[in-house]
């Protein structure tokens, strides 16, 4: 037979005469504790489901000693900082020996009253008649109306569909573009313009090499001149 049961925010298997270390409890050594809050137990042969806990069970268990477990470390530590704390933590415990598992009764919820059905009502002929009551049928509820649907708008006149169809038949305007003639009669103004100057700088520049050997030649006629005298 064992139990699991909740003590102290946390969950133990529960033995007979077996030892358990559960969270610091304020009752002295050789005291007694009632652990009441199981969720599950078995029997062996049944098994008991709490909802949240089981009604009627808890078990017994006696103090034997309050101690620490063993030392837990904790290191913090960052890189390249110089930061570095080592801390050290024992947590408090009281070890249970467990007595007995006690399983009491339930109580039996009370099945839910059934509601009565009504009387049939007869109908005044019957009664008038001696004849034995009968249920009277209700009157079938009427259906909903429909909404009726609003007719659609009669069509216009001949006239004002006709003159639609005109205004939307209607070409929109356009952008004239210009004449082939003028166009061509613009372009070549500007072609001699530069024919002119093309011929200009043509001409310069067989006006400069022309002059250029004379002046040359003036200047070799006075550099020989003087080398004949002597």
């Amino acid at each position: 037979m064992y139990a699991i049961a909740k003590c102290g925010g946390k969950q133990f298997r529960l033995e007979p005469r077996a030892m358990v270390r559960v969270p610091v409890l304020e009752t002295p050594v050789g005291g007694k504790v009632r652990i009441e809050e199981i969720l599950f137990l078995s029997d062996g042969s049944k098994v008991e489901i709490g909802r949240p806990l089981v009604e009627g069970a808890y078990a017994e268990a006696v103090v034997v000693r309050h101690g620490r477990h063993r030392k837990v470390r904790i290191i913090k530590y960052k890189r390249r900082k110089g930061y570095r704390r080592t801390i050290g933590h024992r947590q408090w415990f009281t070890e249970l020996e467990i007595g007995e598992i006690v399983l009491g009764g339930k109580k039996k919820a009370a099945a839910p009253a059934k509601e009565k059905e009504a009387a049939p009502v007869a109908a005044p002929e019957a009664l008038e008649a001696g004849k034995p009551a009968q249920a009277v049928p209700e009157p079938a509820a009427e259906p909903k109306r429909k909404r009726a649907v609003k007719a659609e708008a009669a069509p216009k006149s001949a006239k004002e569909s006709a003159e639609k169809a005109k205004a939307e038949a209607k070409p929109k305007r356009t952008v004239k573009a210009p004449a082939k003639g003028k166009a061509a009669t613009e372009k070549p103004a500007a072609k001699p313009a530069a024919k002119a100057g093309a011929k200009k700088k043509a001409s310069d520049k067989s006006e400069g090499a022309g002059k250029r050997p004379v002046a040359a030649r003036k200047r070799k006629a006075e550099k020989e001149e003087p080398k004949k005298e002597s």
